[in-house]
Formats: structure tokens, C-alpha cells, sequence
């Protein structure tokens, strides 16, 4: 058994979405994290306010954002589920647990090498490590020793190295060790077993047995949801478009990633913007066709923002969207119909996201048997019709006359322009009893400019042109 771990290293930071240095995140007026140029500074976790202040007069605070930090972490596993069902989620980061063979590219280096790859595309500042036990593998992670070690290697040896600053020991047991001189987990490894329990408890030796694989690991592990969502703070508030559309950007590129790795696609989302005054704008983005290619999700994001108009200065953004699990083929090589069809969704994608949701409209199949009552107008894309499929009725023409035009009639047969040819009919069409009854007789008739009508003839003997055919 293999298990990688990955541990996000500036968690606090990766919540805001942009961070003027120097730059620091701050909770109960205490520093909890900082960037590299305020720990050039002489700054670092656990100062006050006031006297990081002090020692730099430069530096901008951000308050601690725990929902960002946890959407940033729901949003890691998400990706770890793409390369492992097997994942754990832990405070600061991931584990993905993995046969010694049997993972979804082979070779366990190549695992690796991929998510390494993965979350920097994402722009995470991270470790990652690979070992026989969770534990071990975690230990590596947050030692910052980037290792590969599978079953086969001799990795008992190596991890005698490994400093224990990285291990979860308490704040006496971690002094105790300083007095003895113990620096390196080797060191902890050869003292006697009951010597170690007498000094520092059973729960050190426990610790020392999971690392070393000599006791069962027992994790609960995450289930994915079928949403993703991630929310970014500002460390100032916003009210200009460039500064959403960074932050947004930074969170499409993430939300790809997820889905790629989890083969999935998005059919819609939402952006939610917290202002400044506690009130919520949230805008809707439906699309014509699932996607997850991050430059049309972008595209549509910056058509809508363009003359976005904050009524409140934004402190937050937050991204939602169901995953849909993606049931679409292999492209065809050509430019062929299928991918001008695409090109068509795209384009009616940017017009509703420039107009307006309500700007784009769609005819709807209406059940009534009146042509003039047979569809009605909806929102774009059209919701799919659930049932039995409609009764099929006869030729219909696409353009409709409103109201119909009445026929002159020569010796009981209608005229327009000349004398009607019958070529098909008639098709009776009686309803509408309950408000507007109608009784009529449709013909498909050829004129003498050889134009394709719909005409029906009524039960008072006129006749009418309802309209024309392609």
C-alpha cells in the first residue's frame, strides 16, 4: 500500500486573491501566516499585530478566511479524487491512498510527477511525498522532504533522518526531547519501547508504530460532493471588474482542473459577491452545452462583468456549479456539422452573457392544436421534455401569419394572386371549445408564383393564408 500526501504550506494566504506585500493574514490580532517578503521583515506566526506593525510599517493584513480555506481544501480533494477513490482530507491538505501497482498511470513516480503537475498549474504553494504509510507519508510532507518510497525501497533506513519538528507531539514532549538531545526520528526509534511509554505516554510509542507501518491505520475517507466551490477573499475591497475577473480567473483555473481530473463538465454556474455593506449579488451563467475548457468559462465571465456596476465595494467571491458527469465522445477530426453546432451554442453562451439571461428566448412546444397557440416563448436552452413524446402532426410552416389574412374567393375556390392549386388536405383541426373554439380545414396550396402556402378553410366558408413554407 502507498500513500501520497499533500500539504498546502500557506493555506491562510492561498484564501485571498490577491496580496499586496508584504502581506500577511491575521486572526484574534495575532499573525498566523505570512509572505515572503514580510518573513524577510523578521515577521513570522504567533506576533502581534502591533508589533509586527512595528517592525514593518509596510505590511497589509488580511483576516483569517476559514470558508475560503475550506472550499480551497473541498476544491484539493475533489482533484485528489481523480487519481485515487481512496482520499482523506486533513486540515492543511490531502492523503491518496494507492496499491503499490495498481493506480490509474502505473508507475507510482508518475503519479506523482502528474499531480505535481496538476497543482501547479493550479498556482498552490505545496510539499508532497509518497510513502508505505499514511503517517510516514504525511511526517515527509510536512518535513518538506520531497520523497518517492515504495515497498521496495529501503525506506526504513531513510526516514531515521527525518527531523521531528514535523511530528505531532505535544509541547512537553517536544521540550523533553530538545533536553535529551533527540533531533532526528532514528533517534526516538532506538530507545526501548517501555522506557519511551514511561517518559512520554503510550500515545508516542503509537505514533512511532504507524509510522513504521507495525500498526493498522484507520482514516475516514472523503466523499466527494457532487458541486464544486471555492471562494476567494480580498485583502482590500474591490469595486472595479479587473480585479474580479483576477480573482475569478484564479478560481476557473482550479475548477477545471477538478474537472478534468474527475472527467466531468459544467453545465451552469453562479458567482456570488459579498459587499462590503453584508449584502449578497449573485449572477447566474447557463450554458447551452456542458463545458470545461477554462477560456470559454472566462469568456462568459468577462461578457457579463464588462459593465458590471457594484452598488457595494466586494470583499469575497465565491464560485458554485453542479458536476456533470461527462457522457460526450471523442471530437471528429473535421470541421464538420457537430462542431459548427458547437460554435453556435458558444456564441448564444456570450450573447446571453452580455444581454442578459432574459434577453436570449427560445419557442417551446405548447399541447394545443391551434398553430397560432402550438409553441410559446421560454428561456434559453430550453428545458427538456420529460415523457412520452408528443403526437406527431402534420407539415406545420415556420412562418405564421397573426392574425391570418383572408382569401378572396372566385366561384368557391380561394385566390391570391392568381388562382390556389390543392396539392394536399385537408387536415381538420376542431378544439378549443373551453374558450376559443375553432373549426377549420388546412390545405397545403401552390400559387401561381409557385409559393408554398398554409390555408384553411372554415366552417363559415371563407377562406384564409396562415402561412408560408420554406
Amino acid at each position: 500500500m502507498l500513500w501520497l500526501a499533500v500539504v498546502l504550506t500557506a493555506l491562510p494566504l492561498e484564501a485571498f486573491a490577491a496580496r499586496p506585500a508584504p502581506f500577511a493574514v491575521v486572526e484574534d490580532k495575532v499573525l498566523v501566516a505570512c509572505d515572503a517578503r514580510a518573513q524577510a521583515q523578521g515577521l513570522g506566526p504567533g506576533l502581534s499585530v502591533v508589533r509586527a506593525h512595528a517592525l514593518c510599517p509596510s505590511l497589509s493584513l488580511g483576516v483569517r478566511d476559514r470558508l475560503a480555506e475550506t472550499s480551497l481544501l473541498e476544491g484539493l480533494a475533489a482533484f485528489a479524487y481523480g487519481f485515487s477513490p481512496c482520499v482523506v482530507l486533513r486540515a492543511d491538505g490531502v492523503l491518496m491512498r494507492f496499491t503499490d501497482e495498481a493506480s490509474p498511470l502505473g508507475d507510482p513516480r508518475l503519479v506523482v510527477a502528474h499531480v505535481t503537475q496538476g497543482l501547479a498549474d493550479m498556482g498552490c504553494a505545496f510539499e508532497i511525498a509518497m510513502a508505505p504509510t499514511a503517517a510516514l507519508a504525511w511526517l515527509c510532507a510536512r518535513s518538506a522532504v520531497r520523497c518517492v518510497w515504495t515497498s521496495k525501497d529501503p525506506w526504513r533506513l531513510a526516514v531515521r533522518s527525518l527531523p521531528l519538528t514535523g511530528l505531532s507531539l505535544t509541547d512537553e514532549v517536544r521540550a523533553a526531547c530538545q533536553a535529551l538531545g533527540l533531533t532526528r526520528l532514528g533517534d526516538l526509534l532506538d530507545l526501548p519501547r517501555p522506557g519511551l511509554i514511561r517518559r512520554f505516554g503510550r500515545e508516542v510509542v503509537w505514533l512511532l508504530e504507524g509510522l513504521m507501518g507495525e500498526r493498522p491505520e484507520i482514516e475516514d475517507f472523503w466523499a466527494p460532493a457532487p458541486w464544486f466551490r471555492r471562494r476567494l477573499s480580498f485583502s482590500h475591497p474591490v469595486e472595479t471588474d479587473e480585479a474580479l475577473v483576477f480573482a475569478l480567473a484564479r478560481i476557473v483555473r482550479e475548477w477545471v482542473m477538478v474537472l478534468r481530473a474527475q472527467e466531468a463538465r459544467a453545465a451552469g454556474f453562479a458567482v456570488e459577491m459579498t459587499c462590503e455593506d453584508g449584502s449578497v449579488r449573485s449572477e447566474a451563467f447557463t450554458l447551452t452545452r456542458p463545458e470545461r475548457d477554462a477560456q470559454i468559462l472566462m469568456r462568459l465571465v468577462r461578457e457579463r462583468l464588462r459593465d458590471f456596476r457594484p452598488g457595494s465595494a466586494i470583499t469575497a467571491v465565491t464560485v458554485s456549479a453542479p458536476l456533470e458527469a461527462s457522457t460526450e465522445g471523442s471530437l471528429p477530426l473535421w470541421r464538420d456539422g457537430q462542431w459548427r453546432e458547437q460554435d453556435f451554442r458558444g456564441l448564444l453562451d456570450r450573447l446571453q452573457a452580455r444581454l442578459g439571461r432574459d434577453s436570449v428566448r427560445a419557442l417551446s412546444l405548447h399541447p394545443d392544436h391551434r398553430p397560432e397557440r402550438a409553441s410559446r416563448e421560454a428561456s434559453w436552452p430550453p428545458r427538456r421534455l420529460q415523457g412520452p413524446p408528443a403526437h406527431v402532426l402534420g407539415d406545420r410552416p415556420i412562418w405564421l401569419l397573426d392574425p391570418p389574412e383572408r382569401l378572396d374567393v372566385v366561384r368557391g375556390m380561394p385566390m391570391l394572386c392568381g388562382p390556389l392549386r390543392l396539392v394536399r388536405g385537408p387536415e381538420r383541426v376542431e378544439t378549443g371549445w373551453w374558450d376559443e373554439p375553432v373549426v377549420r380545414d388546412y390545405f397545403v396550396a401552390i400559387s401561381s408564383r409557385h409559393e408554398s402556402l398554409w390555408i384553411f378553410h372554415c366552417a363559415r366558408g371563407e377562406w384564409f393564408l396562415h402561412g408560408y413554407f420554406a
